[in-house]
């Protein structure tokens, strides 16, 4: 029992050495990445809602002036962006609240991957959306509603190619980002550990 308490002092000690190593680390700079990180996303948002409000307002006005597919490609892209307008809002406010310096680490590298993967899974369902307008309009060929499948379509392939840009875009810049400002923290702490195990094999 006697030889084992060595063993367990040096894995105390290097945990602490570990931790100490953490905290001693400037808190500023993963909470200015962070606060970079919400006001890209702020400005994504704000690029969203405007693109949802100049789609609900010319969408509105297409519904009342235009005829046959126009009307109701006008038609999607007005409803389709009520949807747009909403998560607008609640991207902005909730980015808008967010306070960095509250945030650990781990919680900002938590935060920026989980966003990276919804904006991956969102630009695989733009993909699907732009599908399904091409089918939509590959449809209207044969049905007694083609002037509303076409319509539809091509609202529905605007909407999915504009969302998949947007997606595509925010998500290499936020990419750019971490490269710039995240990862070089992470890795100075991973060298930090490192260094210290290997005083203490010493």
């Amino acid at each position: 029992m006697s030889r084992r308490h060595p063993h367990m002092l040096v894995l105390a000690l290097m945990l602490v050495l570990v931790s100490e190593n953490v905290v001693g680390q400037d808190i500023s700079e993963w909470a200015g990445f962070e606060q970079h990180r919400q006001q890209i996303n702020k400005t994504g948002m704000l690029v969203l809602g405007t693109w949802a409000v100049g789609n609900i307002l010319t969408g509105a006005y297409g519904h009342f002036t235009a005829t046959g597919k126009a009307r109701y490609f006008h038609q999607m892209n007005a409803m389709w962006n009520f949807v747009n307008l909403g998560i607008a809002t609640f991207g902005y406010v909730n980015a808008l609240n967010a306070d960095p310096y509250t945030m650990g680490l781990s919680e900002a590298v938590g935060e920026y991957t989980t966003m990276q993967n919804i904006l991956l899974l969102n630009a695989g369902l733009d993909v699907a959306y732009m599908t399904a307008g091409f089918y939509l309009r590959e449809r209207s060929k044969t049905s007694s509603k083609a002037e509303m499948l076409k319509g539809y379509g091509n609202g529905l392939i605007l909407q999915g190619a504009f969302l998949f840009v947007f997606d595509i875009a925010l998500y290499f810049i936020h990419r750019n980002h971490a490269s710039l400002k995240l990862f070089p923290i992470i890795d100075q702490l991973g060298e930090g550990a490192v260094g210290i195990g290997a005083v203490i094999q010493l």
